[in-house]
């Protein structure tokens, strides 16, 4: 993809996400997202055939900005625990510090977008889902407790979810201290019996 085309499209995924931000799927339709964006129609029309491929697009940006942030970098020499540790603050502070990256993917979960996308991925919805492949290596290293990895994916991600939800609905005030908390009841719940 040359640079002015990269340029362009992330013009348009910036605004797209604040717009979906403010109005929801529905109440974003693509003239307004091309005027936001300052192209025309057309333009919109040439990178995006229709809205939903913008969306379904859009998706896969948002999920590999996510999955560079919190596991770009991961230290491999340090252990398990602290990996555990250290993906989960990044998650939250992902969440918190990119609202609308957090309220678009909060969307596309609860759209007939994410069918979509189940439908359209041969490899099913977890396709290069590296939470997925995180939490199934701690359970196969005897790191984390032998349940389902989709459950404990539940409710490590919910967890976190839930708590920036809280922090950007300022029903609590952020505290690194309470995340420190939450992060060791969530590892103490996972932990395999053997881990300290």
């Amino acid at each position: 993809m040359n640079v002015q085309l990269k340029d362009k499209k992330e013009c348009i995924f910036q605004h797209t996400l604040v717009l979906i931000k403010e109005n929801g799927f529905h109440g974003t339709p693509m003239s307004q997202i091309a005027k936001q964006s300052d192209v025309a129609v057309g333009t919109i029309y040439h990178y995006f055939p229709s809205k939903e491929v913008l969306i379904l697009e859009l998706y896969n940006y948002c999920k590999n900005k996510i999955h560079q942030y919190i596991f770009e970098n991961l230290d491999e020499n340090i252990s398990y625990q602290k990996k555990f540790e250290l993906v989960f603050y990044r998650i939250t502070e992902f969440n918190i510090h990119n609202d609308v990256i957090f309220s678009f993917m909060e969307q596309f979960y609860n759209s007939p977008y994410f069918e979509l996308e189940h439908c359209n991925n041969r490899d099913g919805i977890y396709e290069q889902n590296h939470f997925l492949d995180f939490l199934q290596e701690g359970i196969n290293n005897n790191h984390l407790r032998k349940i389902d990895v989709y459950t404990l994916t539940s409710a490590f991600i919910g967890t976190s979810v839930s708590f920036s939800k809280s922090i950007l609905n300022r029903r609590v005030e952020y505290d690194e201290n309470n995340l420190k908390e939450l992060i060791k009841i969530i590892w103490q719940g996972s932990k395999q019996n053997n881990e300290i």
